[in-house]
């Protein structure tokens, strides 16, 4: 191997994906979800999930930051806390349970309050005070 710092960066996205999913993994046993039941768990951890990103990518240009925060805090830890996949298959459930009400719900309050966190998180982390 040439430059064996060429691998930081996939160690930074590995480290932060092992604390991310080992959160997320740790919030769901915590909050176990009943078949047909609104996904609690997974939505809570993706809004947080979206707010926290939206705050870190705000800050991060004005933050004291590590040569790989971005690859271990956004790409990792945050990517892996928050799941597409998780989400995905919860709204295929719902529907495979009969309840596609619920899935609708589901898919339309992930999105809209997903954005509305993110963005939260952007403008809260891009205000003047908070430098």
């Amino acid at each position: 191997m040439k430059d064996p710092h060429r691998l930081a960066p996939l160690a930074a996205v590995l480290a932060g994906g092992f604390v991310g999913s080992g959160a997320r993994a740790g919030i769901g046993e915590a909050f176990h979800t009943t078949p047909g039941a609104f996904p609690s768990a997974t939505f809570i951890v993706n809004i947080v999930g979206a707010f926290a990103l939206g705050l870190y990518l705000a800050r991060r240009e004005r933050a004291i930051s590590g040569p790989w925060s971005l690859e271990f805090w956004a790409i990792g830890g945050l990517g892996s806390f928050t799941t597409f996949s998780t989400f995905s298959v919860g709204v295929v459930k719902l529907i495979d349970a009969g309840s596609a009400g619920t899935a609708i719900i589901y898919v339309v309050a992930s999105t809209l309050f997903g954005l509305v966190a993110a963005i939260l998180g952007d403008r809260i982390g891009s205000a003047r005070w908070a430098t």
